[in-house]
C-alpha cells in the first residue's frame, strides 16, 4: 500500500480534476487525450460575462474542440432560457437551462441525450458548490476555471470566500503530492 496516498476528506467532493485559469487555456491534447467525448459547460462568468458577451479566442477553441469530434454542451443554473438558447447557438452548442446544479438529474438527463459513458464526460465550470460538486457527485472529471467576471450576483459573491479557503486546502495538497 502506498504510504503517500492521501485519505479522502469531507472537502474532496468540492475538488476539481483539473483548474485552468480559462476555457481558452485548457490544452487541447487534455481533452483529446482523456478520451473526452462531451464537455459539459456553465454558462454564466465560464463562458460569458455579466453582458453574455465572450471573446474571440474561446470561440476558436470551442470551434477547433467540436471538430475533433468533441460534443460540447451548456448545463446551466440559468433560468434565462432565451439567454441560454442564444449564447448555445452562437457557440455551436446544444444546452440545458434550470439544471439545479449540484444535483444529478441535469447531468443524468444531458449524458443520457448525449448517450456517452460518465468516463468520457468532462465538466468545466467557474463554482466549486455547483459545477465542481455536481460533477464530482455524479462521476465524472471536472475543471475548474476562474470567473470571467469581477462583478457577480449576490449568492455567487457570498460563496466566494468559502471557495477561495477550500481551493487553498487543495493546492496544498497537491503541492504535497509533487514532494
Amino acid at each position: 500500500m502506498d504510504s503517500k496516498k492521501s485519505k479522502k476528506t469531507f472537502f474532496d467532493r468540492f475538488y476539481p480534476t483539473y483548474v485552468y485559469p480559462d476555457v481558452e487555456s485548457i490544452p487541447y491534447s487534455l481533452i483529446l487525450g482523456q478520451n473526452i467525448k462531451l464537455i459539459l459547460f456553465d454558462m454564466d462568468n465560464t463562458l460569458v460575462d455579466n453582458n453574455y458577451k465572450y471573446n474571440e479566442d474561446l470561440k476558436k477553441w470551442t470551434e477547433y474542440i467540436a471538430s475533433q469530434g468533441v460534443k460540447l454542451h451548456i448545463l446551466s443554473n440559468s433560468t434565462m432560457g432565451k439567454k441560454v438558447k442564444k449564447i448555445a447557438k452562437d457557440l455551436g452548442m446544444k444546452y440545458h437551462y434550470n439544471a439545479s446544479k449540484p444535483l444529478k438529474k441535469g447531468f443524468k438527463k444531458v449524458i443520457e441525450e448525449m448517450n456517452v459513458n460518465k468516463d468520457e464526460v468532462l465538466m468545466i465550470g467557474d463554482q466549486l458548490f455547483t459545477d465542481v460538486w455536481g460533477g464530482n457527485r455524479f462521476g465524472i472529471k471536472t475543471l475548474l476555471v476562474c470567473p470571467i467576471a469581477e462583478k457577480e450576483i449576490f449568492v455567487a459573491r457570498v460563496k466566494r470566500p468559502l471557495e477561495r479557503w477550500i481551493l487553498k486546502k487543495y493546492y496544498k495538497r497537491e503541492m504535497e503530492k509533487d514532494n
